[in-house]
């Protein structure tokens, strides 16, 4: 029995990004990655997507939301909640 269905993952995301993360997926699958990992990489950017959408305060993550190639380290410690700066700090 299958863990998660791409399909339900990509819902709502844009055509760009469904075509990276199917792409990444069978790369993943490809190299023999459990299923679980897959789901739970897959989720994360899924994730990171619909924040891009629908949550960021960013005005460029309009343009991120609709292709992953925009996406910026910005984006990502925004959705993240934590800048990097911090994180390495603490580290």
């Amino acid at each position: 029995m299958a863990v998660f269905d791409l399909g339900k993952l990509t819902e709502g995301l844009s055509t760009v990004w469904t075509g990276y993360l199917r792409d990444w997926e069978r790369s993943l699958r490809s190299v023999n990655h459990p299923e679980t990992t897959r789901y739970n990489y897959l989720l994360a950017a899924g994730q990171l997507a619909g924040y891009l959408a629908e949550h960021s305060p960013d005005p460029d993550a309009d343009d991120a939301a609709e292709d992953p190639t925009e996406v910026t380290r910005d984006h990502i410690e925004a959705f993240q909640g934590t800048p990097a700066v911090e994180a390495t700090a603490c580290a």
